[in-house]
């Protein structure tokens, strides 16, 4: 019986050669790595090999052999197939021919592979100074990667070893493995993170910086003006910073400080011209003075001499320093100097520029007595001194014990209140369309008089009818013989215009102006207390009237007005509204609206009493 064959021998091409299959499964064709490449330059360009073909599968022709022959003899068996090419065998390549593998050297598609005596492909390493890459093929040139190092191999596939080599215009060094040097110094020559050497250029290196001359060398012991700043290098080539050298100041960056300041362990310095510190001596800086000791070193929170140098070590001036080593204020003049035996406002300084506190202080330049209270502040008005009230005019002089026969007492009131109808007899005050402002003033005062005695008040006043009273002196020797708590005049106001559209209602109390000397009240004029009195109730009043008319705020202002200036008692001037307009012309000729006007002054005098 003709015998078929089981199997037909299938060729297939893997790498231009032919190799025979072999249905054995322990001698299975494997597929050719895929060559990578290690070069991360463009002088590294490796070219991937193709990729042996896979193991062909029977033909057709033999699965119908196979299909028509069913029942095999045992002496019918598959012919062994010749291995031929590439073939993976125990996780390693190997390259065969002829049915044997290839030992040593052998170029296969344009590429040298190396192949050790048992054929094994030798990979991802150097052999006899050539560079076999991942793929095994052979670097031609360029740079290659291995195990974190790197390696340049010349054309003929030969790597640089223990020798300098320039690539691309720049200067390597490779060592006796051909390890290419980098983040180092070799033979006085700064290598950098890439390996090339350094020209003219800063390197850093564990922390510490370098500098390298155009001939790549290391500046070492010596100064050396880079970018227009002087550097100094040490005997290792180190740069020195944050220190001072020789005399002269080196900076954070390492640069010598030149005007300068400079910051070292947590001390200030200021550098020369020259480079070298101020020492034992003033010095400007930009708008503010500092002094700096014999090391050099900034002053700061302490004295020298008269002068003050704050926690900035700028000297003070035109300010208040308090010193907690002597327990006091002081002040600083414009020029540095600590002021003494004058006054700074309503301070006092003494003797050595201490500030007085809770202390009489007898000015030989005013003539003068002043107190001075716990806070150092000149007291006016009256003031308990040793349990007797002191009076104190407003700039602070001292005029004696408290004496009742001279007005008032603060605080004190007898509910006697001065009311003073303005102008009247022959003088008419403003006159607008028919309108007299002496009628306005005493409707008005009628009316308030009448609600003040029905709330229990006592009303004195300078005039209940038409009559002329002089308005210089005599209203206010009127009421300064009476015993009032508080004098208000009563006016209403003109623009000067009978167009005029000014309006709304106005407040005075007293200002003293040198133009305008008293006549009858030099004691009690500008007395503090009368002063600070009449604010506060030109204060009140102003403000309900405007709350209860509604009217427009035209002011609440200070003058010297006669009626103001000579009377010792707390007082105020009331302008109601303008008469020459029109429409509050005829506002405050109504009863409601000096109904409105009454309640306004009312309201304000009981906030007086009541302190608010």
């Amino acid at each position: 019986m003709k015998k078929t064959l089981l199997a037909s021998a299938i060729t297939l091409s893997v790498f231009g050669l032919t190799t025979n299959l072999s249905y054995a499964e322990e001698n299975k064709v494997q597929s050719t790595p895929v060559e990578t490449t290690h070069s991360e330059t463009s002088t590294d360009k490796v070219e991937k090999n193709s990729l042996p073909a896979k193991e062909a599968e029977p033909s057709t022709e033999a699965n119908a052999n196979q299909t028509t022959n069913p029942a095999k003899k045992e002496e019918d068996k598959a012919p062994e197939v010749q291995k031929e090419g590439w073939v993976l065998e125990e996780n390693h390549w190997r390259f065969y021919e002829n049915n044997a593998p290839v030992l040593n050297w052998k170029k296969i598609q344009g590429k040298w592979y190396y192949f050790n005596k048992n054929g094994i492909m030798l990979s991802d390493t150097i052999f006899d100074g050539y560079i076999l890459t991942s793929s095994g093929a052979m670097v031609d040139s360029g740079w290659s990667k291995l195990q974190e190092k790197w390696y340049y191999a010349n054309a003929y596939g030969k790597i640089s070893q223990q020798k300098w080599e320039k690539i691309g215009g720049v200067w390597y060094y490779f060592d006796q493995d051909g390890i290419m040097l980098s983040n180092t110094i070799f033979d006085g020559y700064l290598l950098t993170n890439s390996g090339a050497m350094a020209e003219s250029a800063w390197v850093k290196q564990d922390g510490q910086w370098y500098y390298a001359l155009a001939s790549g060398k290391v500046i070492k012991n010596k100064w050396e003006k880079i970018g227009g700043s002087w550097y100094y290098f040490d005997k290792d080539g180190i740069m020195l910073s944050k220190t001072i050298f020789n005399g002269y100041l080196l900076s954070n960056s390492g640069a010598m400080a030149e005007r300068s300041w400079v910051y070292l362990e947590g001390k200030w310095y200021f550098a020369q011209t020259s480079g070298r510190p101020t020492q034992e001596k003033w010095e400007k800086v930009g708008s503010s003075w500092y002094y700096f000791n014999k090391e050099g070193i900034m002053a700061n929170n302490q004295w020298i001499g008269s002068y003050y140098l704050k926690a900035s070590g700028a000297m003070a001036e035109k300010e208040w320093i308090f010193d907690k080593n002597y327990n006091s204020w002081f002040y600083l003049k414009s020029g540095g100097a600590y002021a003494e035996r004058q006054w700074i406002g309503s301070y006092y300084l003494k003797s050595g520029g201490y500030m007085a506190k809770s202390e009489w202080i007898d000015d030989s330049y005013y003539k003068a007595r002043y107190y001075v209270d716990e806070n150092g502040v000149y007291v006016t008005g009256t003031y308990k001194i040793d349990g007797k009230n002191q009076q104190f005019q407003s700039d602070g002089k001292w005029l004696g014990e408290t004496s009742t026969s001279h007005g008032f007492e603060k605080g004190k009131y007898n509910n006697i209140i001065f009311l003073d109808p303005g102008h009247g007899g022959k003088d008419p005050g403003a006159v607008y369309y028919n309108t007299n402002e002496k009628d306005l003033t005493m409707q008005v005062y009628k009316k308030l008089r009448k609600e003040l005695e029905g709330l229990g008040y006592t009303v004195l006043s300078s005039r209940d009818s038409d009559v002329f009273v002089d308005y210089v002196t005599e209203r206010s020797r009127m009421v300064n013989n009476t015993d009032s708590d508080i004098f208000i005049s009563i006016h209403f106001n003109a623009s000067g215009s009978p167009a005029s559209n000014t309006a709304g209602i106005q407040t005075y109390s007293y200002e003293a102006d040198s133009s305008y000397p008293s006549k009858i009240n030099q004691y009690w004029h500008n007395h503090p207390d009368r002063i600070s009195e009449s604010n506060r109730l030109a204060a009140d009043i102003h403000s309900s009237l405007l709350a209860e008319t509604g009217a427009k705020d035209a002011g609440r202002l200070r003058r010297s007005f006669a009626v103001l200036r000579e009377t010792n008692k707390p007082a105020v001037l009331l302008e109601l509204g303008y008469i020459d307009n029109f429409n509050e012309n005829q506002q405050v000729r109504s009863d409601a609206y000096q109904n409105r006007l009454v309640a306004g002054i009312v309201k304000g005098i009981q906030k007086y009493y009541a302190g608010q």
